[in-house]
């Protein structure tokens, strides 16, 4: 949709990793324009390909530097539109990402719009509560709970508000 726009735009996001059983093993950050340079970004403890890591959520292991990677160099893109899936627990370990994403939101960064994903306010880490607290309380910054009713419908209206 933002292709037929003519809207410059990138972003990651996350998606889920399962073994051939079909149980989840883990994530992985992947970015809209090149989803092919995948990387892992956390992996469950106990497998062999999840290096020790003192990041951690629940039984998995973040993979800091592959995050990084990823994520860091597509939000200093120049883009009409970045989409961040997600600002979320695993994602800010990174310090880098944290200071990024407060100065895309509150300091001096030119992005006319980022479309990103949040955990709900009683799922914040209290280390992020400040932060968060304040992507709520902005009245520049609009949002939309995602539920299975509205889900499929959220992109036209997310669209009528880049437009």
């Amino acid at each position: 949709m933002l292709e037929k726009r003519g809207s410059r735009f990138d972003g990651f996001y996350t998606e889920e990793v399962r073994d051939r059983n079909g149980s989840r093993i883990g994530f992985d950050i992947v970015g809209v324009k090149d989803p092919g340079g995948r990387l892992p970004l956390a992996r469950l403890k106990g497998l062999t390909e999840a290096p020790k890591s003192s990041a951690q959520v629940g039984n998995y292991r973040v993979l800091l530097n592959n995050f990084e990677t990823v994520a860091l160099p597509i939000l200093d893109l120049d883009t009409d539109v970045l989409l961040v899936d997600e600002i979320g627990k695993m994602e800010l370990f990174s310090k880098e990402f944290k200071k990024k994403v407060t100065d895309m939101f509150f300091g001096s960064s030119k992005k006319a719009f980022v479309i990103g994903t949040i955990p709900q306010m009683h799922k914040v880490p209290q280390q992020h509560a400040e932060l968060f607290g304040k992507l709520q309380a902005d009245k520049r910054i609009k949002i939309l709970n995602v539920t299975r009713e509205n889900r499929n419908d959220l992109p036209e209206e997310i669209i009528r508000y880049v437009s």
